[in-house]
């Protein structure tokens, strides 16, 4: 199996397990539904909510190996492989704005369309840019993502799992929510956030994952990248 496939069949397994056993939870909400009030409510949910958390935190212990695994399988095959070097005249060029204290965009865009054919050029053209404040990126044309690229999508995602974990819902909705009752305070009648929407292929996985998601060319070359090809 391919690592990226790896990846994405744990994700989908975690995911689904979850989706299980808050549903059973929420089923027996729903059946206690009519005894909101009572002594036999308030115990038999509160013997719900441990029995959730219980299956959740042995759910989270389980895969947190599984994605640990993943993750080091991924980032092994994209430091073992091997990555075309800039031709002389883009050394040249690179090496020219590494020796300015500023560059301007328009520089750096004449840049990266010299070297739009190469990836680790794009990369450093983009540390560069990166280095004198513009927050544009610049993308190769060659379909392939650099060692460094891959590397930083590697470390969003082994960034964004244990919110993954905790979570069926977004971390901008809960940021959202608690800065409006940090502003304004808590009424205790506030809405269940709705649960993050659930991915049903490889790409929607990756892209719901990471912190601002994934193009589609950048999905392509990351791909390839991790599992090696």
């Amino acid at each position: 199996m391919k690592n990226s496939d790896l990846f994405y069949s744990r994700a989908a397994e975690f995911q689904s397990k979850r989706k299980e056993i808050i549903d059973t939870y929420e089923s027996t909400l729903a059946k206690l539904d009519k005894a909101k009030g009572s002594q036999l409510y308030t115990e038999e949910t509160e013997k719900a909510a441990k029995t959730r958390d219980a299956a959740l935190q042995a759910l989270q212990n389980e895969y947190r190996d599984y994605f640990r695994i993943s993750i080091n399988a991924m980032s092994e095959a994209n430091g073992k492989r091997g990555i075309a070097a800039p031709t002389a005249d883009q050394l040249a060029i690179l090496q020219a704005l590494k020796m300015r204290d500023n560059v301007s965009q328009k520089e750096l865009d004449r840049a990266a369309n010299s070297c739009k054919d190469n990836a680790l050029a794009i990369s450093v053209i983009n540390e560069i840019a990166q280095k004198n404040g513009y927050l544009r990126g610049y993308n190769t044309e060659s379909g392939e993502m650099s060692i460094e690229d891959a590397d930083k999508v590697i470390d969003d995602l082994k960034a964004a799992l244990p919110d993954f974990m905790a979570h069926d819902t977004s971390r901008a909705a809960r940021i959202a929510r608690e800065h409006n009752a940090r502003l304004y305070g808590a009424s205790g009648e506030e809405r269940p956030l709705e649960k993050r929407p659930l991915f049903d292929s490889k790409a929607s996985c990756f892209n719901t994952l990471l912190p601002f998601g994934m193009s589609a060319e950048r999905y392509t070359g990351f791909i390839a990248a991790v599992d090696g090809e």
